[in-house]
């Protein structure tokens, strides 16, 4: 079967961009917990502070974030409460703590990168680190790093904030059971 030249343009294009649609999720170093966290656990959920990427303030980042972390555990079956306003880890232990919930769940905001993707074919970028501690004993449990980059195909459909569940998920798959 031969190919015309406009016929294989097309089909190349075609290829380039599916390549482009799907985003692209790595985490680092993820520490474990000695034992899993048991789904049925109560979390309190941090705010993280708005993501910045160079002059540009991501107003409601931090609030997208936390919503995106509480809808994951709550998927998985377990209970949640949402810090209203950003706090200190310290600050975070003693509302976890009075909302008598088993683990603390704290997040930050590394890189928050939102472009225009569909037209200048820079990819949203997240960068997030991701830590739990035990409310009763105050110690780290299980912590990562995650990164994510959206495709190049978005349609404008992407932004930072549709990447950090995925993130999440990938995070609480090695952690619960």
């Amino acid at each position: 079967m031969k190919l015309s030249t406009s016929k294989a343009v097309i089909l190349l294009l075609g290829i380039w961009i599916l390549s482009g649609c799907a985003n692209s999720y790595q985490a680092n170093a993820i520490k474990t917990p000695p034992t899993k966290i048991s789904a049925n656990s109560k979390f309190y959920v941090t705010q993280p502070k708005d993501g910045v990427y160079g002059n540009t303030n991501y107003a409601g980042s931090g609030k997208m974030t936390s919503a995106a972390i509480a809808a994951e555990l709550s998927k998985k079956g377990s209970e949640v409460v949402v810090a209203e306003t950003v706090e200190t880890v310290e600050q975070a232990k003693q509302k976890a703590t009075t909302a008598s919930a088993d683990y603390l769940f704290v997040s930050k905001i590394l890189h928050w990168e939102d472009r225009a993707t569909e037209w200048s074919l820079l990819s949203d970028k997240i960068t997030m680190n991701y830590v739990i501690y035990d409310t009763h004993s105050g110690e780290k449990i299980a912590s990562t790093t995650a990164s994510a980059t959206s495709g190049l195909a978005t349609f404008g459909g992407d932004h930072p904030q549709d990447l950090v569940p995925k993130t999440v998920e990938d995070f609480l798959k090695e952690v619960m059971h």
